[in-house]
């Protein structure tokens, strides 16, 4: 085999290479365009001796998405003079969001607007709730898709 020949393969090898990596990545995006995207909010219920609180999250994408809040006692009481807040954190980042007030919007609900997941994976919802009883904290994971 002469040197000619020798590069002409090396350079057929490299084409086809390249041309596979091409179809690689064009199946991959076509993939992830046609994926089944979520199709509602997301509701995660949670608790703490004192609180029932229902989170209904707009998009679970990244970006800024809007957050309601139910709160009730115990007993299924709303909780109408509470105060809320919400911190998100992305915990393998590091990186620990602005506390954002939800502002009240009827009978024990509260709505937080633009609250940012600016990246995906794994994310902590950071509910401070104060019913002038007393301050009561907790924390909600979620999981950012693309």
């Amino acid at each position: 085999m002469s040197v000619t020949e020798s590069a002409a393969r090396t350079t057929d090898r490299r084409v086809l290479l390249a041309g596979g990596a091409a179809l690689v990545i064009v199946i991959a995006a076509i993939a992830w365009l046609l994926w089944p995207s979520q199709s509602g909010p997301l509701v995660l219920k949670s608790g703490t001796p004192h609180h029932l609180v229902t989170v209904t999250i707009d998009s679970l994408r990244i970006g800024s998405t809007d957050i309601d809040i139910a709160v009730t006692d115990r007993t299924g009481v709303t909780k109408d003079h509470a105060a809320v807040r919400i911190q998100v954190n992305q915990p393998l980042m590091g990186y620990a969001g602005q506390s954002v007030t939800a502002v009240a919007a009827g009978p024990g609900r509260f709505h937080a607007v633009a609250v940012p997941l600016m990246m995906t994976g794994p994310w902590e919802l950071r509910l401070s709730i104060d019913d002038h009883d007393g301050v009561d904290e907790l924390t909600v994971p979620l999981w950012v898709g693309g």
